[in-house]
């Protein structure tokens, strides 16, 4: 390229694909046009050597593998390789991850076990004390910072965040990193720390995790890239944990995994900070919480809708939904995915029979769209539903406990007119979003600012009791990414300043962790009062 970097997007099938990174970057000058055959076998060559306890130390060495593997005269590795040391540098770093990550990887067909003897000891059952937070030089780590959220939620917190957080940006790749940081320095007065640690290296997990108070990971698609390994690695060093999954079946698996652990740890474990599933989490609970203040109990029906989605989706949403479905095969509108994260709800208690429901509001039309009264719109199902519905579920049972509630999760139909409106200007005719983007590609800048999301959340109880409690949100900016990273920033910010609810840990929802009316205030103060903002109505037309 012209700012002699080379890339590629594959490599030999050297390394089993789930332990080494297939995307490389190499510094160097392009005196002439580098082979891919000659960096390939490079690369091999030097791996070979790590593996077998070698080393690649020498530039003459290097350009010497590379002529022999690729078949080339020695000039051209010279020319296409700067000697200088740095891509020297950089090769070794490669050739010791693919080395370690070779002596790692499973036979072929064999499925990946976890890949040390640290990885797969026991979790400690005793209850984290203050001896365990001794000496933590940071608030918050981003990890996964590199990424497109990653990245938006590193430049939120840069921006001289008025908590001013010891944090640091975490990840594999240290020439990455050290470039963010100079870009984020720029930024403000409140530049992060930098450290190292791979999802597949239990060791440099816990020594990344047992610096921090908190860490959110950004590092999706969760179960492809070993998001496993990170949470055991912060239940074992009593550190909070949160991400932006909303890969349900992995959510599952963590929680029959993992929940008991971190509720005995008193560490926080918590999935569901971005668009998925913070809103309706936010709004189904505010709602629900409101209601019971009445003294007459929980409600029987709960209602999510949303009248304005301007947003868009990155590769890295699409890459987790096709890892989904081919890591677990499972069907997500089941009874059973509606429960998923509520095994402690009662058979009795159980009464939806798929994650997002037709609102009982409608009547007795069976039809899942309608016009409903309750929001003087006609109503649709809201298509991430199946992912927000089981979260929503949880907070609702470890809540009101047993008790019968109805959830469902809807959009209006004016969603779809402000789509259009929004697709319609002037700046989205000159630069469209991508319509197939990949993983590390999201919206353009102005979609991102100009993008915003308006919600309701209705519980509503029926008689003898018979009351109602509506909660209004509305945020600026594209809710998908933009404030998903100011979101989870923020809170996982406020996990490491406050710590869970209560001090009690385990597998949360956002609401659990930290209640209903903390978030508001939070957001509602967040980016200088510009982010979101709450109010409580009867009116459904009054967002």
């Amino acid at each position: 390229g012209a700012n002699g970097t080379f890339r590629w997007k594959s490599l030999p099938s050297l390394i089993h694909s789930r332990t080494f990174r297939s995307d490389l970057h190499w510094p160097g000058r392009c005196s002439m046009s580098p082979s891919l055959p000659a960096f390939s076998a490079l690369l091999a060559a030097a791996v070979a050597a790590t593996a077998a306890g070698g080393q690649a130390t020498s530039a003459a060495a290097l350009v010497a593998r590379c002529a022999a593997g690729a078949n080339a005269a020695p000039g051209f590795c010279e020319g296409a390789l700067d000697t200088s040391g740095a891509s020297v540098s950089l090769l070794q770093r490669e050739a010791a991850a693919g080395a370690r990550a070779l002596r790692m990887a499973p036979a072929a067909g064999a499925e990946p076990e976890p890949h040390t003897e640290e990885a797969q000891a026991p979790l400690p059952q005793t209850s984290c004390g203050a001896e365990d937070f001794a000496g933590r030089d940071i608030n918050l780590i981003i990890y996964g910072a590199t990424g497109f959220t990653g990245q938006l939620a590193s430049k939120y917190l840069a921006k001289d965040h008025p908590d001013k957080p010891r944090w640091a940006i975490g990840g594999r790749h240290r020439d990455e990193l050290e470039e963010l940081q100079a870009n984020l320095s720029a930024l403000g007065t409140n530049a992060p720390s930098i450290i190292i640690a791979d999802l597949q290296d239990p060791a440099s997990l816990q020594a990344m995790t047992r610096r921090a108070k908190a860490i959110v990971s950004y590092a999706g698609p969760y179960h492809k890239y070993g998001g496993e390994n990170l949470i055991r690695s912060a239940i074992a060093t009593c550190t909070h944990y949160a991400d932006l999954c909303g890969e349900s079946a992995f959510k599952k698996e963590m929680l029959q995994k993992y929940g008991d652990a971190a509720k005995a740890r008193g560490v926080a474990i918590v999935q569901a900070l971005g668009m998925d599933s913070l809103p309706a989490d936010l709004l189904a609970m505010g709602a629900a919480e409101q209601l019971a203040t009445d003294g007459h109990g929980p409600p029987t029906d709960v209602t999510v809708y949303f009248s304005v989605l301007n947003s868009w989706f990155s590769g890295g949403t699409m890459a987790a939904g096709e890892e989904q479905r081919a890591a677990y095969g499972v069907d997500p509108n089941d009874k059973e995915s509606a429960y998923a994260l509520a095994p402690e709800e009662s058979i009795e208690a159980r009464v939806d029979q798929t994650p997002a429901v037709t609102p009982p509001h409608t009547g007795a039309s069976s039809s899942d769209m309608g016009y409903d009264a309750n929001f003087s719109s006609m109503t649709m199902p809201y298509a991430l539903g199946a992912i927000d519905g089981p979260t929503v579920r949880r907070s609702l049972a470890l809540t009101f406990p047993d008790a019968p509630i109805h959830f469902a999760e809807v959009m209006g139909s004016g969603v779809l007119k402000e789509l259009a409106k929004f697709f319609s200007s002037p700046e989205a005719l000159a630069q469209p979003p991508n319509p197939s983007p990949v993983p590390g590609e999201g919206p353009p800048q102005w979609l991102l600012e100009g993008g915003s999301l308006t919600g309701q959340g209705l519980a509503a109880r029926g008689a003898p009791n018979a009351a109602q409690a509506r909660l209004h949100m509305h945020c600026k900016g594209d809710p998908a990414y933009q404030n998903t990273a100011k979101w989870s920033a923020e809170l996982a910010l406020a996990l490491a300043q406050e710590g869970p609810k209560g001090g009690v840990g385990g597998y949360l929802t956002p609401t659990v962790a930290l209640g209903s009316e903390f978030i508001m205030q939070r957001l509602s103060r967040a980016d200088s009062g510009n982010l979101c903002s709450f109010w409580w109505g009867s009116d459904p037309k009054s967002s």
